[in-house]
């Protein structure tokens, strides 16, 4: 269990190409040291083309947050526990999704989207990547990938 929450924990860098930090763009870094100024312990990678993804620790809490080359944040992700959830989220997914087990709940700080809740769960050989907004709305529900 702890393998497969670990290796859902660093998926979306599975497929980065890590990158030093002196490779990332001075607009890149100046926004993200403006926006994390406390964080600590970074690794860079490009999440794609002309996108930067770095991973951090804020505290004690793990985040990832995206730019795109020009120093414009895209989004921001933390762990969460399942309790820590809006009560319409966990309400809604309990009613939803019952019975599959939760591998990862994230809390996504978009850019455009404000706010949303993203959880990898699976119940046998079924898996999905669901998100909803604060309010309980289902923005998402996709198959996870294998690697989830």
């Amino acid at each position: 269990m702890l393998a497969l929450l670990l290796g859902s924990v660093f998926y979306s860098l599975s497929f980065a190409q890590k990158i030093t930090t002196d490779k990332v763009p001075v607009l890149v870094s100046r926004a993200f040291i403006s926006k994390f100024p406390a964080s600590n312990q970074q690794s860079w990678s490009m999440a794609g083309k002309t996108t930067y993804e770095v991973v951090f620790f804020n505290g004690n809490k793990k985040q990832s947050a995206t730019y795109k080359e020009d120093g414009t944040w895209l989004e921001t992700e933390t762990e969460i526990k399942f309790s820590q959830l809006p009560h319409a989220v966990s309400a809604v997914f309990n009613k939803q999704f019952g019975g599959f087990t939760i591998q990862e709940t994230t809390e996504v700080e978009t850019a455009g989207n404000g706010t949303l809740y993203e959880l990898t769960i699976n119940k046998g050989s079924e898996g999905y990547e669901v998100q909803f907004s604060a309010k309980g709305g289902l923005v998402k529900k996709e198959a996870a990938k294998a690697e989830d």
